[in-house]
């Protein structure tokens, strides 16, 4: 007897969306919620016994970015990006595929630029030995690693965009997981 496919059964996801939606994403929301705790434990701090600590605002502001660049491609995926589709979806077949395939290369180029743009900074961080403004002495290379990482998972996303878009599919179309996908 020979077993068929359910077709209800959800799609087996790709081991790239299984990396970003678990330890990235995972990692983003842990650096996101530290960086909130942190802050609300400065602010009652501050207001109810007039403490502030001097690592507190570095610290939720390299939180903060880490948990922005860590997220870049996953939030692409899920379709968290801007998308002005007034103009797009009033527009014939062709025109449109020539929009998608624009705002594809586009990512792809913003995502290479922003790489290439970091990768000097950083290596000037490294060879200068440059530390963060506080008594935290947090190397400025690790803190803007996070540039080239995060533009390496948008990078991820745009390429997969263009996959997408040359199997004839909407390279936009967002992958929204279910319950059970989480």
């Amino acid at each position: 007897m020979e077993s068929k496919r359910d077709d209800r059964a959800p799609a087996r996801r790709s081991w790239w969306d299984r990396f970003e939606s678990g330890p990235v994403l995972s990692i983003a929301a842990i650096l996101f919620a530290a960086s909130t705790l942190i802050m609300l434990s400065e602010g009652l701090n501050r207001s109810l016994r007039d403490v502030s600590f001097f690592w507190a605002e570095e610290s939720v502001r390299y939180l903060m970015l880490w948990a922005f660049f860590l997220t870049l491609g996953l939030a692409g995926r899920r379709g968290y990006h801007i998308r002005t589709e007034l103009l797009v979806d009033h527009v014939g077949r062709g025109l449109r595929r020539a929009m998608q395939f624009l705002s594809v290369a586009a990512g792809i180029l913003f995502s290479i630029a922003l790489f290439a743009a970091s990768i000097p900074q950083l290596t000037r961080y490294y060879t200068m030995g440059m530390m963060s403004e506080s008594n935290l002495d947090i190397p400025q290379w690790v803190i803007f690693m996070a540039m080239p990482i995060g533009a390496a998972l948008l990078f991820g996303y745009y390429v997969h965009c263009l996959i997408v878009f040359f199997n004839g599919r909407d390279p936009f179309a967002t992958h929204e997981p279910s319950g059970s996908e989480l």
